[in-house]
């Protein structure tokens, strides 16, 4: 049975065992230096940079304990490397997230929870392994936009919570939690603490994208996102009239003020396509994502058109990129996240 775990199952379990001094799990720490899983033996070999029995000799109680109560993994065989120039990486990473990236706004009603939506079911149609969180707490909607309303039966183990796989993507929101009329009255901590439990408490597996859905503003859940991990990037969506770039403008600033590199610009809505004769109209004004873009000195990723499909598909629980794979709305999409493949290569 020991041969059917994988790495990072028991990796995993191992993220529960915190480093006595530095209080971070040593997985996180960067402190695995191998796992080799056999019939009957699992092998670890623990770096550190210390010759420090004391430490030593906890940890491997610590392992052995946890290890213990996981079905499959065998005899445990536990060896310590000491590398003296060894820095332990006290970075904040999600295990086996490659890139977190928050999709924000200054302001509502831009539709950057549609854009959140739609880019992560054009990476997923792509071939990534994307997950998308709902980081707004008080007004979470993106569930309703995947087709699911209201309470869910999460499955859960031990003190982990599995996502919702829906599309191809793995979602969590607060709206899964809740019934659906049910109001969030919270304070500023409750809700720093529920954003670090859908980063770190959520079985999020191997992922290539993780987007984080922000509420609109620059808040306690920007704040707290910006202190529990190292986000990649963020991604600035905007609506092309004035009014919006203001907003998006302190978005923009609040990033920069808490050293988040600005991947890009989405112009939400930069025109409306007619349904009759197709002919596109800039009805909310043009080149607001350019201008929002120059002044963030980052990079325009690429307008989105509305059109009556993008509405409906909304109401409808189902991303019209899936719905028209090879339509105006998911072409928009694609160009966007080649644009920030690129993005994302200049900051690595």
């Amino acid at each position: 049975m020991a041969g059917k775990l994988q790495p990072i199952d028991i990796q995993r379990e191992l993220t529960k065992i915190k480093h006595p001094e530095l209080k971070k799990d040593i997985v996180s720490l960067g402190m695995i230096g191998s796992l080799e899983i056999g019939e009957e033996e699992t092998s670890i070999l623990v770096k550190t940079p210390s010759q420090d029995r004391r430490v030593q000799i906890g940890l491997e109680a610590q392992i052995r304990q946890t290890l213990s109560k996981k079905e499959g993994v065998g005899k445990v065989k536990i060896k310590f490397e000491v590398d003296p120039k060894m820095t332990l990486d006290d970075s904040n990473k999600i295990l086996g997230v490659k890139k977190v990236i928050a999709i924000g706004s200054g302001k509502g009603g831009v539709g950057k929870s549609t854009v959140t939506v739609n880019l992560a079911s054009a990476a997923a149609a792509m071939g990534y392994k994307v997950g998308v969180m709902d980081a707004d707490i008080y007004g979470p909607s993106i569930g309703k936009m995947f087709g699911v309303n209201g309470k869910v039966a999460l499955k859960a183990e031990e003190d982990k919570i599995y996502p919702l796989e829906k599309d191809g993507l793995k979602i969590i929101s607060f709206s899964f939690l809740i019934e659906e009329k049910q109001p969030v009255v919270w304070r500023g901590p409750m809700l720093g603490k529920a954003v670090e439990q859908f980063l770190y408490d959520i079985v999020w597996g191997e992922l290539d994208f993780l987007f984080i859905d922000l509420p609109p503003g620059t808040g306690d859940v920007q704040l707290s996102l910006a202190q529990l991990i190292d986000l990649d990037g963020a991604i600035l969506v905007t609506t092309p009239q004035t009014v919006a770039l203001l907003d998006a403008n302190r978005a923009a600033s609040m990033f920069q003020q808490v050293k988040v590199p600005i991947l890009g610009v989405v112009e939400n809505m930069s025109e409306f396509v007619c349904p009759n004769c197709g002919h596109a109209s800039a009805i909310f004004s043009s080149g607001g994502g350019q201008k929002l873009a120059d002044s963030a000195d980052t990079k325009f990723l690429g307008g989105v058109p509305l059109t009556m499909d993008v509405m409906s598909a909304g109401e409808a629980g189902k991303p019209l990129v899936f719905q028209e794979p090879d339509g105006i709305i998911a072409k928009s999409y694609k160009n966007i996240l080649q644009n920030l493949a690129e993005e994302i290569k200049k900051w690595e």
